[in-house]
């Protein structure tokens, strides 16, 4: 029945609907599955509008009291969505870790999901609810949950950044951005991290999710592209892998990807339980020497020294020195050489 203010129908809840050019409400009555369906409706909006994104959790002009740049939802837990822009990053012996990104990318709009179990790909579509912390000035997901919702979509464009920029910007921490036209400044230290300048100011460039050598100071590159982590003070650029590493012509054929160091496991590690397996990989037949070193720089203990074949291989240390004698807990160095490569990473030992 219808008339000038009122619409009757058989429902059960009352809406106020306001009518364009009527002083009048209509009112709607909506009742039995007509009420389920507009409350679902209702909620999925809502979830919409009000879901938490990864600029939420990022996004911050506070630097906090070490300058870090703290979230603001640090300890609460949070639910987001969104596409996986780089996994395979070691760290304390585990290679399951990952970033993300919201799936429009930028400045602010990457983290840190620090995962134990879910292996996820490059594309990825992710919902990751977890607890946001502050992990030494790095913003990141902790004791999470993880579901892959899809596979194979695209990833957002890498954020064009100056060397300057990327080495003192708090909001490219966890997005996937790109350096262009670069020079070698030094050489990998102990840690295989290495430095690039475009003439603004060096950058850091760290090997936490590929491990390779450049060619020599003064060597070019036309771009590298990788995620942005934060480690001691520095803010590091990590590539996913060759593809993100552009050479200039005339260094292509001196660049070395030989072998790759991929951590250990477990770590921190208890010898009387389990020993430590060091993995790595190489790309050629090549002979490797695997060392442990204490803090001191003196070394523990050689683990391998000889030829190993393509492909991936895995040595143990049982937390004793050359003398088979159990070494004291604390932090050790576990130090990788195969042809030109070097690099070093932390292995802990509890009693």
């Amino acid at each position: 029945m219808l008339n000038n203010s009122n619409i009757m129908c058989s429902f059960s809840i009352l809406l106020d609907i306001s009518i364009c050019k009527k002083i009048s409400k209509t009112k709607i009555y909506l009742g039995g599955n007509m009420k389920k369906v507009f409350l679902a409706l209702l909620i999925i909006i809502a979830s919409s509008i009000f879901a938490t994104t990864i600029y939420d959790i990022q996004y911050t002009t506070e630097p906090g009291t070490d300058g870090t740049y703290p979230s603001p939802l640090v300890e609460q837990e949070v639910t987001v969505t969104g596409i996986v822009t780089a996994n395979n990053y070691y760290v304390s012996g585990n290679a399951n870790r990952f970033f993300m990104t919201d799936p429009g990318g930028g400045v602010w709009h990457g983290i840190f999901v620090f995962n134990y179990d879910a292996e996820t790909n490059i594309g990825d579509e992710v919902e990751v609810t977890g607890t946001v912390a502050e992990f030494y000035g790095v913003t990141e997901l902790t004791d999470v949950t993880v579901s892959i919702l899809g596979n194979g979509n695209p990833v957002p464009d890498p954020v064009s950044v100056t060397t300057a920029d990327l080495a003192s910007n708090e909001a490219n921490e966890g997005v996937l951005v790109r350096v262009n036209n670069v020079s070698v400044t030094q050489l990998p230290d102990e840690h295989g991290q290495w430095y690039v300048d475009d003439g603004s100011g060096a950058c850091q460039i760290d090997d936490q999710c590929f491990s390779y050598t450049p060619p020599a100071v003064g060597s070019t590159f036309g771009h590298i592209i990788g995620v942005v982590d934060y480690s001691y003070g520095e803010y590091g650029l990590n590539p996913r892998g060759e593809d993100d590493i552009e050479m200039t012509s005339a260094d292509k054929n001196e660049v070395s990807f030989s072998a790759r160091l991929n951590g250990c496991f477990p770590n921190p590690f208890v010898p009387t339980n389990s020993p430590a397996n060091i993995s790595f990989s190489v790309r050629k037949n090549t002979f490797v020497t695997i060392e442990i070193y204490n803090l001191k720089g003196q070394k523990v203990k050689t683990l391998t020294n000889r030829d190993f074949n393509v492909g991936s291989h895995t040595i143990s240390w049982n937390g004793t020195n050359e003398n088979d004698v159990s070494v004291t807990s604390g932090v050790y160095l576990y130090k990788m050489n195969a042809d030109d490569f070097t690099t070093t990473q932390k292995i802990v030992v509890i009693k």
